[in-house]
């Protein structure tokens, strides 16, 4: 929309349009994704919160208070971490799921009704807006205020000239007399062009700024931004009436009213998450999709500039610079808005540079967005889906803020300032993310904060090195790209770092997550949990500490839906733009994005063959730390040391970290000697050096028992291929996964090193920088180069993909066979006294009454059978009694095996009673079998010995059950 144009002086007559010297169209803006973003939120929360909705108003209370009895009766705390509920729920999983079904309330059938509804009212708004602005109350058609006939003709030239294939309808409206602006609204076929009625009055007199501000709304339609905004207020206002408001209607009633005090007391923080999580969405929404129309209007206005449109419309008065508070206040109103202020629109259309700014709120919305997303889809997912929602968070995060990067880079180049750095817009991502974070109701679970929101930190890192690589990457390939658009060369630019976050969220979902309520694991747990025998240890020392460790982190995991190999990517991709060679004439897209340049950017510093020589340097750094670690696990007596769990566990972990160790020393010392693009070029060399490293581990795995005093597993000489190459699969996942991640962040640390040395006045030659000479005086050394670098691209390349392949056919040992649930603290801290009362009232009232009271029935079933054959008189009386007898044992039996299915008591004292009194029930029915197996005074004896037991057992249980107040004691 152009809005109300301020008009201080006219144009003189024949004014040429601004000169545009920068392109804002060389790479995509952006914003569509960003719009995607934004639908896919609105979907995925809909989609979430409507079952919540139906459910709160149509569930049956007392229903639902059973079902979520079965939480406490589970011995799930709601105050407490979440570590521990989940030790609580693998001890209980089947009784709980059985628990959980027989009271649950499906409204599925509902829910997809409403949601039906609601898409329906959504198209329908779409469709019919347009129909409501153009109601004949309200506007009229230009023929018909065109009572000269000379609007027409005009309006059809500037749709001409716009280039639309399907010419927009123009309305007016005449009430809108003292505005002289326009509006294109619609959809995507047969769109609206309504012009205000003082702006067609002065048409004759301001002809320029009539055909600028009717430019401008084509420009909206050519650039298809009409369709895309209409059908987000469409969704957004459904979203709001029918989804929104009936959801936060449920939620602060859950907050204030639903329950006891007490009940609600104790969900008060998730509650509160919840409902602050609508506040979020609304926030979220509103100020991104300002951001994105603020933005849209600037492209409106260069595009209309570029058709010819006189500039009159956008020139205003120099302001006069306010104070610091009043220029805060309107910084900040303008956030609100979908306009930009004039002054911004008439300076972009000399210098479009706020289009290729790296703006901080957008970026932090979309952090914000994306981890609200995340959220919403963590209950419409199957959990075999994490992958799949893993890479869609990672796209979009990646995808929004790598273009803003590459645009800024891009920006930066063409105009000759410095070129961004990529780790503040990793900063303002992951800060919208934590924010998301501590806000919703994942990782702070019925608290008002994690215990530990530190480890949320690890996302930030995540972010802030994959963007720190687009950015240095971007540059890197800019100054390397020779295509007619940079563009194919940014999307592979963000396939890769976005491939990397995705497996880096993989892990977080999976097992990083939990990290916010503290370290959950016990080295004994993971040491246990490979099924080695001898693991864990008496003694664990420290080396088994750190493997236990490095036994959860990126890497464990090496099937394919970890996206483990992702990493990879991130020192393959800059190697490749090494060996492109940069272009020596203008390319052609430079032409087309800078008309007046005449020359080529500068180009990168050097090729690969730096980058090899400290690749191959670090290798032998490698194979140093390889033979040392073998030295030192050498042991005289295989039989008695070298099969055990211990040294197994060793023997496949020492390499793991050697070449982990040496990746990050090599990666910290080229980025420390390296000015540009330190990250990349890093990551190539620590590349290069696991690949050295995995191959020299290969070799001395297979010659073991050759090397005399390196030999570990075997002293028998001989060829062990196949015995080393299960061991450096499992190596080379977790150094192509974690080492890849270590040495990225290694970098960061020497590229600080290095600054503080040139800051000492130490200055390094720098490591890709080497004398040139005229071209002329070696064509032999350039062919000779180029060869290289293919030839090395090809070989690194190849072994890379076999090794990846082949350890993906092979798949990996680690992961799968390793249940999380051994892995973690298995003890549980005891409730207090008011839980434990609470859990044992839940406990007796989804069941355990029930099956107590069973047991009771079938004691005293036993009771009346026993009876009967010592009152039989006869031999048919005592067998048809001992037959009795006999299937009341069974029966006994089966109650016995169902009571000790359910679930644990929750307070350690009534489970200690409960387990008694199963076990006392148990062994009457045994003796009751052997009882009707061999009939005797002695096998009587014993089951009436049993059976006192067993009812001193159940009245203990009835007794402790009284004193938690789930049942009335029992009156004498």
């Amino acid at each position: 929309m152009m809005a109300g144009a301020p008009a201080d002086t006219a144009p003189e007559a024949g004014e040429q349009p601004a000169s545009l010297p920068l392109d804002e169209r060389v790479l995509a803006a952006g914003t569509t994704l960003r719009f995607i973003l934004l639908l896919l939120l609105l979907a995925a929360a809909g989609a979430s919160m409507v079952p919540t909705a139906v459910w709160h108003f149509l569930a049956s209370s007392e229903r639902a208070d059973k079902e979520a009895a079965c939480w406490l009766a589970a011995g799930i705390d709601p105050g407490a971490s979440t570590n521990a509920s989940y030790v609580q729920y693998t001890r209980n999983a089947s009784a709980f799921k059985e628990c959980v079904a027989q009271y649950h309330q499906d409204f599925d059938g509902v829910s997809l009704g409403v949601g039906a509804v609601a898409i329906a009212t959504a198209v329908a708004v779409y469709w019919l807006l347009p129909m409501w602005r153009t109601r004949r109350s309200k506007v009229m058609s230009l023929d018909t205020m065109d009572v000269h006939g000379e609007l027409r003709p005009l309006v059809d030239e500037l749709v001409a000239i716009a280039g639309l294939t399907c010419a927009p309808r123009f309305v007016v409206d005449p009430a809108a007399s003292s505005t002289v602006s326009a509006v294109a609204f619609g959809r995507w076929r047969g769109p609206t062009v309504c012009l205000d009625g003082g702006l067609v009055a002065t048409s004759d007199t301001q002809r320029d700024r009539f055909r600028a501000v009717v430019l401008h709304e084509l420009a909206h339609l050519r650039n298809g931004d009409v369709g895309v905004t209409y059908s987000t207020i469409a969704l957004w206002r459904v979203f709001l009436v029918l989804v929104l408001f009936p959801w936060a209607a449920a939620g602060l009633d859950i907050l204030f009213f639903t329950g006891t005090p007490d009940a609600r007391g104790q969900f008060a923080p998730f509650n509160t998450h919840n409902v602050a999580l609508g506040g979020l969405i609304v926030l979220a929404v509103y100020l991104t999709r300002a951001g994105i129309l603020r933005n849209r209007e600037i492209y409106a206005d260069l595009m209309a500039a570029r058709w010819g449109a006189s500039s009159e419309p956008w020139e205003v008065s120099p302001p006069q610079r306010p104070g610091v508070w009043p220029r805060l206040f309107t910084r900040f109103v303008e956030l609100w808005r979908t306009h930009p202020s004039w002054a911004l629109r008439h300076t972009s259309l000399t210098d479009p540079k706020a289009l290729f700014a790296l703006d901080g709120l957008p970026l932090f919305l979309t952090g914000l967005a994306a981890d609200i997303l995340a959220w919403h889809l963590e209950g419409l997912l199957p959990y075999g889906a994490l992958a799949a929602k893993a890479g869609l968070i990672a796209v979009l995060v990646v995808g929004i803020g790598g273009v803003a990067l590459w645009r800024a880079v891009l920006h930066a180049l063409l105009t000759g300032r410095p070129t961004p750095s990529g780790w503040p817009v990793g900063l303002w991502l992951g800060s919208g993310i934590v924010v998301g974070e501590l806000t919703g109701p994942a990782a702070a679970y019925n608290h008002w904060l994690p215990p530990h929101p530190e480890a949320l930190l690890i996302l930030v890192a995540a972010l802030v090195l994959v963007m720190t690589w687009t950015g240095q990457n971007a540059e890197w390939w800019l100054r390397s790209w020779r295509g007619r658009s940079p563009g194919p060369a940014m999307l592979v630019g963000l396939t890769a770092p976005s491939l990397a976050l995705a497996s880096v969220l993989y892990w977080w979902y999976v097992q990083g997550e939990v990290l916010t309520d503290g370290w959950p694991y016990t080295t004994a747990g993971l040491l246990g949990s490979y099924g080695l025998p001898g693991l864990p240890p008496a003694h664990i020392g420290p080396l088994l500490e750190v493997v236990a460790v490095v036994g959860v982190l990126p890497g464990t995991d090496a099937s394919a839906g970890s996206l483990w190999w992702a990493s990879v990517l991130l020192w393959v991709l800059p190697l490749l733009a090494l060996v492109i060679r940069p272009p020596a004439r203008r390319p052609k897209w430079l032409a087309g994005a800078l008309p007046e340049s005449v020359t080529p950017l500068a180009p990168r510093p050097s090729g690969p063959g730096p980058l090899l020589a400290a690749g191959l340097a670090g290798g032998l750094v490698c194979w140093a730390g390889l033979a040392l670690a073998l030295a030192y696990m050498n042991t005289p007596d295989p039989a008695a040391v070298r099969m055990t769990g211990p040294f197994q566990l060793a023997h496949l972990m020492w390499p793991v970290l050697v070449i982990c160790g040496a990746m990050a020393l090599t990666a910290a010392v080229v980025a420390a000697a390296t000015d540009s693009a330190w990250l990349p070029i890093g990551l190539v060399a620590a590349g290069i050096t696991a690949l050295l490293g995995a191959g020299g581990t290969y070799l001395l795995m297979s010659t073991d028992g050759c090397l005399g005093p390196l030999n570990t597993m075997t002293n028998t000489c001989r060829w062990w291929p196949d015995v080393a190459w299960p061991l450096v699969r499992i190596e080379l996942a977790y150094a192509l996964a974690l080492g890849t991640l270590v040495a990225g962040l290694s970098t960061f640390a020497g590229r600080g090193a290095g600054l503080l040395w040139r800051r000492l006045g130490r200055r390094g030659q720098h490591l890709t920088t080497r004398p040139t000479r005229p071209a002329a005086q070696r064509p032999l050394r350039r062919a000779w180069q180029r060869g290289t670098r293919v030839a090395a691209f090809a070989v690194v390349v190849v072994g890379v993909g076999t090794t990846v392949l082949t350890v993906q056919v092979s798949g990996s040992v680690t992961g799968a066979s390793r249940p999380p649930e051994l892995m973690l603290d298995q003890s549980t801290r005891a409730p207090s006294a008011s839980m434990a009362r609470i859990e044992g009232q839940a406990w007796a009232a989804v069941g355990g009454l029930d099956r107590l009271n069973t047991l009771s029935a079938a004691e005293r079933d036993y009771a009346t059978a026993f009876e009967a054959v010592v009152k039989s008189t006869s031999a048919a009386q005592f067998a048809k009694a001992m037959g009795k007898l006999n299937a009341t044992c069974e029966g006994l039996a089966r109650v016995t095996r169902q009571a000790d299915a359910y679930f644990t008591v929750p307070d350690p004292a009534g489970q200690q009673v409960w387990s008694g009194a199963l076990t006392r029930h148990q062994r009457l029915a045994t003796a009751c079998r052997n009882l009707t197996a061999q009939p005797s005074s002695g096998t009587a004896q014993a089951a009436t010995t049993a059976h006192q037991y067993a009812v001193d057992s159940a009245d203990a249980m009835f007794y402790w059950l009284a004193e938690t107040g789930a049942i009335r004691p029992k009156t004498s």
